[in-house]
């Protein structure tokens, strides 16, 4: 497994193909600069990233294990905190919105969603 390849999916699969290429030296880097975030924090663009995103103190030590945390992974996959991530990140179930009234178009009996005043 490479490392690099699964914080690239990681990072494409986030910023939803918004980013395709290595910018400012790594991935990572390229995922601030998608977000305007224009310097690493303690030479870690990590550390910027979840910084940006409300994580402000390692977990065991460890941002990437911070990151982890913050999505729910409680162990590594493949034995990889990245992979866990990526994994996360791309395959995990994205949230259902609710069916507001008079705002969707979808037909009401072919819908999923729970129905929705607001």
């Amino acid at each position: 497994m490479d490392i690099n390849n699964v914080i690239k999916d990681y990072v494409t699969c986030v910023t939803n193909n918004g980013v395709t290429l290595p910018n400012g030296g790594s991935w990572i880097s390229a995922l601030c600069i998608y977000y305007n975030i224009t310097e690493p924090v303690n030479g870690s663009w990590l550390v910027a990233y979840c910084n940006h995103i409300g994580i402000t103190t390692p977990v065991y030590g460890s941002w990437t294990i911070a990151l982890a945390n913050s999505m729910g992974i409680t162990e590594p996959v493949n034995a990889s905190w990245w992979y866990a991530i990526a994994d996360e990140a791309c395959n995990g179930a994205p949230p259902v919105a609710p069916f507001t009234w008079n705002l969707n178009t979808t037909l009401w009996n072919a819908e999923v969603r729970t129905w929705s005043l607001t």
